[in-house]
């Protein structure tokens, strides 16, 4: 007899801690009801922080830690702890008051949970994970709407961002948030550089290429900001960047070949504007920085044969280095004035060049052409 006292007396404490674990779930989803996004951000941290402490317990405890009821409670109230600090910084414009590493643990311990329960081969709780991810997802992209029609595009951006990583709790991409990311971010930035906060820029770019390490289209706002900074290393550093995602676009090419203008690496200027051609044999604006760039070295080794003794062997090395690079220019300049026939001051170097290098038919090509425009 007991025994039998005993073993019902066991049987009683077993369900009694399995009651209280489940209290702890109960609880902790309770708490999470009176939660609303809308409300007092002070009040809803607290509710939320509360709830957390309850699904803790459940989530540590053996007879609720692989429970799917426990699991998608869990990820719904790490989900709104980031949520709440979110709004909270939102209203303080501030970063919140809690530090990042917490919300990037809150952050995989919601996805975490997440998962297990979109996994669960019953799909027990699937639609309730989905419901609940894909209003998260639409209601963050209508606030980047409304945000972005009132041309706070910082905000719109961060929104925008925020409804892709939400979407990708799903194991799915959402292609028009992450566009119009890149394109909120496009146009924050031309407002910081406007008005001439070159930090606050750099800053928020920054900020949003950590995210989206593999977007090119911030990859190339950082480097304007840089360009107007006037930081020639830091323009050349996200360059090369952007080209290990884009390695055919020719405007970084171009750009970086202008990069190396400004810091007199001639060779590496001349290379990367080369490559830009490569790309795009048409590109304009490439072939008329390249033409001119070879074309300046020339006149410039040209200038230092004046100052020098004609006898001196130096003297006729320079010269002939100046010959060769005023071949060289001809090339993008001639298919630069190919295409851009009015071109004056294109006209006449590549008349004068021809001239010097004693091209005459062909000089004299050129400067028919010239006095065709000036008549």
């Amino acid at each position: 007899m007991k025994k039998q006292l005993l073993f019902i007396g066991l049987a009683l404490a077993v369900s009694t801690t399995t009651f209280a674990q489940k209290k702890n779930v109960t609880d902790a989803i309770l708490l999470l009801r009176k939660y609303n996004p809308t409300g007092d951000v002070d009040a809803n941290l607290k509710t939320v922080t509360d709830a957390k402490n309850f699904i803790d317990l459940a989530a540590v405890n053996p007879e609720t830690a692989e429970d799917f009821k426990m699991h998608l409670y869990r990820a719904e109230i790490y989900y709104a702890l980031n949520e709440a600090n979110d709004l909270k910084a939102l209203k303080e414009n501030n970063n919140g008051p809690t530090d990042a590493n917490t919300t990037k643990e809150w952050k995989e311990i919601s996805m975490a949970s997440f998962k297990k329960v979109l996994e669960d081969p019953k799909k027990t709780y699937k639609t309730d994970a989905e419901n609940f991810i894909n209003i998260r997802v639409e209601m963050l992209f209508n606030l980047g709407i409304t945000a972005y029609n009132e041309k706070k595009y910082s905000d719109a951006a961060k929104a925008f961002l925020k409804a892709s990583e939400v979407k990708s709790y799903l194991g799915e991409t959402f292609k028009d948030a992450e566009v119009n990311t890149s394109l909120a971010v496009n146009y924050a930035v031309e407002d910081f550089l406007a008005a001439k906060k070159y930090d606050e820029a750099l800053a928020f770019a920054t900020s949003m290429s950590d995210a989206m390490p593999q977007n090119i289209d911030i990859l190339i706002s950082i480097v304007n900001i840089n360009l107007q900074k006037g930081d020639v290393a830091a323009t050349e550093t996200y360059i090369n960047k952007a080209l290990a995602i884009d390695p055919s676009n020719k405007q970084l090419y171009y750009v970086l070949g202008t990069s190396y203008m400004d810091k007199k690496e001639n060779d590496k200027a001349t290379a990367a504007l080369q490559k830009a051609i490569e790309i795009d044999p048409n590109y304009n604006e490439a072939l008329y920085q390249l033409g001119a760039h070879l074309y300046n070295l020339a006149v410039e080794k040209r200038n230092k044969t004046v100052e020098m003794d004609y006898k001196d062997p130096k003297t006729a090395q320079l010269e002939k280095e100046a010959m060769d690079l005023f071949k060289q220019a001809l090339v993008p300049l001639e298919k630069y004035a190919s295409q851009n026939e009015n071109d004056k001051a294109i006209l006449d170097i590549l008349y004068k060049t021809n001239m010097k290098l004693g091209n005459i038919d062909k000089a004299q090509e050129y400067k028919k052409r010239l006095d065709a425009l000036k008549n």
